[in-house]
């Protein structure tokens, strides 16, 4: 062993390759937005949670373990049908397995629902935003904020699903004048910090709040030994990909998910 006056450097971490980093923001993702219910199946995670959230009510298709993929389908159908709950997948691109669930969803009735873009950037050196408070747990004024940015058909299970985030985590809120205008969640896994719950209220966008509390996630996420922050934003929601493209955030994958109603079958 080195002794205090060693020159010796440690070794610098491993440079993750474009799919490892892809992962690890999937599977930071994944532990951010916990469901209610889950299950393995051959290797999915089958989530529910009730309520209108397509994350915490769908099955994340990352790994496959089993051995008759149609089969295993019709087990997720079995599961959701037992709940009254419609189906959905989330197919990501180009992580889920096998590599063909997207056509074989198609071809039982599945559509398409929501593209969402993986967007991710290396952290930097960033300085913590005056502005933004950040905390383990969300305040009042956070929840309010976030709340407002969401479907109605959401907000019943949303604090059921935040208290069930795991640490690390990070409640980020961008102030102005004594008021809550900007909330972001940060959760960590591995080397990685997904983003969530980006939102602003209303009277309060296009003034620089988001660009805040994202800024402050990156602090965050280096202060925790992170290398990567990435966040999943709809493909058509144009100002939210204007705004992560200017703080220099880059598409890594997409995923969208396939949805089959009730009785569809």
């Amino acid at each position: 062993m080195a002794g205090a006056g060693s020159n010796t450097v440690a070794a610098a971490p491993p440079v993750l390759s474009e799919r490892e980093r892809l992962l690890a923001i999937e599977g930071a993702a994944v532990r951010a937005w916990p469901a209610g219910e889950t299950r393995d199946v051959d290797g999915w995670l089958w989530r529910y949670s009730g309520g209108g959230s397509q994350r915490a009510n769908s099955v994340s298709a990352l790994h496959y373990r089993g051995s008759d993929v149609e089969r295993t389908i019709d087990e997720i159908e079995r599961l959701y049908g037992e709940r009254g709950a419609p189906v959905r997948f989330q197919v990501g691109f180009p992580l889920s397995e096998p590599e063909d669930l997207d056509a074989r969803l198609a071809a039982r009735g599945y559509v398409i629902h929501d593209p969402v873009s993986t967007l991710v950037k290396p952290i930097e050196p960033v300085t913590m935003p005056e502005d933004v408070l950040l905390s383990d747990t969300p305040s009042a004024d956070w929840l309010k904020v976030y709340l407002s940015n969401i479907s109605p058909d959401r907000r019943p299970f949303a604090e059921a699903i935040l208290a069930r985030v795991p640490a690390p985590c990070v409640f980020a809120e961008a102030r102005r004048q004594g008021e809550a205008i900007a909330t972001a969640l940060g959760v960590l896994h591995e080397s990685a910090v997904i983003a969530e719950c980006v939102g602003t209220s209303g009277a309060a966008r296009r003034q620089g709040a988001a660009s805040a509390v994202m800024r402050a996630l990156e602090a965050w996420g280096r202060s925790q030994g992170a290398r990567t922050i990435g966040l999943q934003a709809v493909t058509t929601n144009l100002p939210a990909q204007r705004l992560y493209a200017a703080l220099g955030y880059t598409a890594a994958g997409t995923y969208h998910y396939r949805f089959l109603e009730k009785g569809a079958r």
